[in-house]
């Protein structure tokens, strides 16, 4: 006689999903009623699985929720002694799992695991009467049921009698009359099913039941739905090759001896209740026995013993139970196995034998897996894996090799089973498997079969490269702008509002808007009040001897486009109102042509103060740079940079000098405006180590290998940066302008105080002889102040020699509200030693592909080395003509202190050298790094 088993459908405990709906999810909403017009509705049910359902609605698998009454210690894993005649260094592993393989299907591909062919015939039986209280009548009982409920003799509904309970047996009590006999229900108790277990293995069946609850037929000729909820009520039993099991014997016959094999089964009332195994019904112990095998030990690690016979040995080391079709599945009565002198023997076919006295309990609902296996084995491990594959920026795969197998002696080798168990994205050693990063986005396979032969697997990548040009952009322009032609944003206000409460030579702009600026000298008005700091100075005479005379070198109050020393911040109320009725504004230049609407530019005031309001719109803003003015008459009586870049431009980066001090830098360069920037998300190239493990080893040990995954970071970065003759607030373009009306690149050397401040856009150059520049010059004679960028500053500094004197901000100051020009020790941290020419302390940017790549260096901030800031290769504009030089090749930041009364203090570099501290004349063009005032 054939076993019946059902792994398709109903499955075997130890089987897949326990799913007998022969409905596909598409039609679970359908109308499956039966109206017969006149006559009456006919009995049938919707067959359905309470495993399945519970996994399906359930929203994770928790303990008890196919089997009620679970506990840990019912699943936990243990490993029983065994008894032998042949000393065998051998042991049984025991383990259960709840339900039937409990994977959790969704709602589109559940009925894909049904095959309603597979899944037989049932018994039905049922009650009615009147009323919900009086079902009492016996209505039919052991019908023959078809498995997609349909009975297959017609029994309609009475309308006189229209409350209803059915139940259900599984198999067709027919075909097992010796083995299932089932008790007809009454108007108080359910059936009850008396099982004795086959003795024979292979003609063992597995028990399932099911009963409706009370049913009602509301509706005339239109059949209820009545469902049938099938559960497991016996505990499935197999049988597998351990994982380290060496030595070389064939299995003969399988039993359990002294098991009780008769009991009596009450079925629940409820559609979603449990039956129970009656109290003190469980008798006749007995032996089962799985016999006629002749099966080598030597199997696949953890294979499942079965029927080789079956397809040509088509389940040749298959691990998993659910794929296997064979009637190899012990189906036993749930019971208690401590000291109950249950023994479970396996005789090899050398008359050896190993039993083992059975520990625990058999519930039902459950599956138990018995391995054979062995304490310390023979096997020699190997597990081989490539160690560290790196691929570039945009690679999306990464091809990796697997070598997994066990040897003994000079036997051929035994493929052993291998998987990924953790991943380590963030380098601590640990792995786990929620630590697998979003990139690596997974593998052709996470586990194989193992063997001496490489099992080649590909690691599938995502690549992630972002245009942050475009993406900078994009934010300035989709910004919410900010207020309006009437009340405009007031940028010297953190809130726009028309108070002024913070002013500066330069404001940062970060989206579309109406702005107006207060017409005041640089920073001469701070936390809303007047800031004499930033134009009156304390350093007292500092004579100097220049061409042969001495020269007081210290301004001491900072002067307006008259060259009369300003006595009020605000521009038109300085000195009595001379400049009062300040009429005009225009701009100077702008590397972009649509940054500011030039027709815009006005004089607005407010309770008699007067601003310089302008517009910038969605379409014309960019990232880039302009400088606009305002004049008296056809006089220019100051100007203010107007840099378009996104607000976190002046974020901090805290930089760490070569002394201990702490310098807070602006997050770019003053002015930066990149002309490409495309690069990888991350900074660094990205790592993964990937832990694969096999699934067996000597002793529990099992051994691992890590695999390394790296992409390569990816960045391609240029651009330009405003520039600056040492003292002067004014922005000059390292590239020449798209718009300059008040433009000149050679605006001759008559440089002086009130000519800088009428002529924003005049880069003023200075003549040399033999390069020297000659005690006459107007460079010498008329700029040789000391204090231009530190009102109380009599200090200078030079080659290696400078300090971290406080710098007081000037009203010349270039800088952001907030920040000024760096003191002259700003840049020591950048080299080793802190001295000129001392190894750069960089990130990899002295190698020239990498400097190349970003357009400059990325220096350390501290000497622990685990933070960057970068600075472009910003170049130059020359002294003698004020052309651009070395533009993306080497660089030169000012510092606010001077070297003498010609040059000014600077830092600069090249791909492979650096001048922490230097000096150079101060008509030329250098950049400028804010600090934090």
């Amino acid at each position: 006689m054939k076993k019946q088993i059902f792994y398709h459908a109903l499955s075997a405990l130890f089987v897949g999903g326990f799913a007998l709906s022969a409905l596909s999810c598409a039609e679970d909403t359908m109308d499956n009623s039966t109206s017969d017009g006149d006559k009456e509705a006919i009995v049938r049910f919707d067959v359905s699985d309470a495993q399945d359902e519970a996994l399906s609605n359930a929203p994770a698998l928790t303990r008890g929720l196919l089997t009620s009454g679970l506990t840990d210690a019912d699943l936990a894993d243990r490993v029983l002694p065994i008894e032998s005649n042949d000393n065998l260094d051998a042991c049984v592993v025991e383990s259960t799992i709840e339900g039937v393989n409990p994977t959790k299907a969704d709602a589109a591909t559940r009925a894909n695991i049904i095959n309603i062919q597979s899944l037989g015939e049932f018994s039905s039986a049922g009650m009615r009467g009147e009323s919900d209280d009086k079902i009492q009548e016996s209505w039919f009982s052991n019908e023959r049921t078809e498995s997609d409920g349909q009975l297959v003799k017609r029994i309609p509904w009475s309308w006189e009698k229209r409350h209803g309970i059915f139940y259900a047996v599984y198999p067709k009590v027919d075909d097992h009359k010796q083995n299932i006999k089932i008790t007809a229900p009454t108007s108080n108790t359910a059936p009850t099913v008396d099982f004795t277990v086959y003795q024979d293995v292979k003609k063992q069946v597995d028990l399932m039941t099911a009963c409706t609850g009370k049913v009602l037929y509301a509706t005339r000729h239109q059949a209820p739905s009545t469902s049938l909820n099938f559960r497991h009520a016996l505990t499935a039993i197999r049988f597998a090759v351990g994982p380290n099991l060496s030595f070389n014997k064939s299995i003969r016959y399988i039993s359990i001896h002294k098991a009780l094999l008769r009991g009596t089964y009450k079925m629940s009332n409820d559609l979603n209740g449990e039956g129970t195994w009656v109290a003190g019904s469980l008798k006749e112990p007995g032996t089962v026995t799985l016999s006629g095998l002749n099966y080598s030990t030597t199997e696949y690690p953890n294979s499942i013993i079965r029927d080789t016979q079956l397809g040509n040995d088509k389940y040749k080391n298959e691990t998993d139970v659910k794929k296997i079709e064979d009637n190899y599945t012990f189906y036993m009565i749930p019971q208690e196995l401590d000291n109950k002198d249950v023994e479970l023997e396996v005789a090899f076919t050398d008359n050896t034998y190993i039993k083992v006295k059975l520990a625990g309990k058999w519930k039902a609902g459950t599956t138990r897996t018995y391995k054979i296996s062995q304490k310390q084995s023979n096997w020699d491990y190997k597990l081989d894996c490539t160690p560290s594959v790196e691929v570039p920026y945009n690679g999306t795969e990464a091809t990796i090799r697997v070598k997994s197998y066990r040897k003994v002696a000079n036997n051929p080798s035994q493929s052993v089973a291998w998987k990924v168990v953790g991943y380590d994205a963030n380098g601590d050693g640990t792995y786990t498997m929620t630590e697998k990063p979003a990139w690596l986005k997974g593998f052709t396979k996470d586990n194989g079969t193992g063997g001496e032969a490489d099992e080649v697997i590909k690691a599938n990548l995502a690549t992630d490269v972002v245009d942050y040009l475009a993406e900078r952009n994009r934010g300035l322009q989709n910004a919410t702008p900010v207020g309006s032609s009437t009340q405009p944003y007031n940028l010297s206000n953190s809130n726009g509002a028309a108070n002024v409460e913070n002013t500066a030579n330069c404001y940062v702009i970060s989206g579309p808007g109406y702005y107006m600026i207060p017409l005041v000298y640089g920073n001469a008005i701070k936390n809303g009040a007047t800031n004499e700091d930033a134009y009156k100075s304390k350093a007292g005479d500092n004579p100097v001897s220049i061409n042969k005379a001495w020269h007081n070198v210290t301004l001491p109050v900072l002067c307006d486009h008259t060259g009369k020393g300003i006595t009020n911040p605000w521009i038109e109320k300085t000195n009595g109102g001379a400049n009062n009725n300040v009429n005009g504004a225009q701009l100077v230049w702008a590397d972009d042509a649509n940054l500011v609407n030039q027709n815009s530019l006005s004089i607005h005031r407010i309770g008699g103060n007067a601003f310089v309001k302008f517009e910038v719109t969605q379409a014309g803003i960019k990232s880039g740079n302009a400088v606009i003015a305002v004049k008296k008459g056809n006089t220019i009586v100051w100007s203010w940079h107007l840099w378009f870049a996104p607000k976190n431009a002046v974020d901090k980066i805290t930089v760490t000098n070569k002394q201990g001090k702490q310098y807070h830098f602006t997050n770019e360069t003053l002015g930066w405006k990149p002309t490409k920037w495309m690069a990888t998300s991350y900074e660094d190239q990205r790592t993964v180590k990937v832990k694969v493990e096999q699934t067996v080893g000597n002793n529990g040990v099992k051994q691992a290998s890590i695999i390394e995954i790296k992409q390569n970071a990816y960045i391609d970065r240029a651009g330009n940066t405003t520039l600056y003759q040492w003292g002067r607030k004014d922005a000059f373009p390292s590239a020449n302008p798209a718009l300059g009306p008040l433009y000149i690149q050679n605006a001759g050397d008559k440089i002086y105080m009130q000519v800088i401040i009428q002529n924003p856009g005049y880069f003023y150059t200075t003549v040399a002889s033999n390069g020297r520049i000659q005690g006459e010059s107007y460079l010498s004679q008329y700029y040789k102040f000391y204090n231009l960028w530190s009102t109380h500053n009599r200090s200078v500094g030079g080659s290696n020699d400078g300090n971290d004197n406080k710098v007081d901000k000037t009203i010349y100051d270039p800088s952001p509200v907030g920040f000024s020009v760096p003191a002259s020790n700003a840049f020591t941290g950048f080299s080793e030693s802190g001295m000129n020419e001392s190894p750069l302390s960089v990130k990899g940017t002295t190698n020239e592909a990498e400097y190349n790549a970003n357009g400059g260096h990325l220096f350390w901030t501290n000497t622990n080395k685990n933070a960057t800031i970068y600075f472009p290769a910003t170049g130059y504009r020359e002294y003698t003509k004020g052309n651009m030089t070395s533009l993306h090749q080497s660089a030169n930041y000012w510092t606010a202190i001077p070297h003498d009364f010609n040059d000014g203090c600077n830092m600069g570099f090249a791909r492979t050298v650096i001048l922490t501290r230097s000096s150079t004349t101060r008509t030329y063009g250098l950049a400028v790094r804010p600090v934090s005032e």
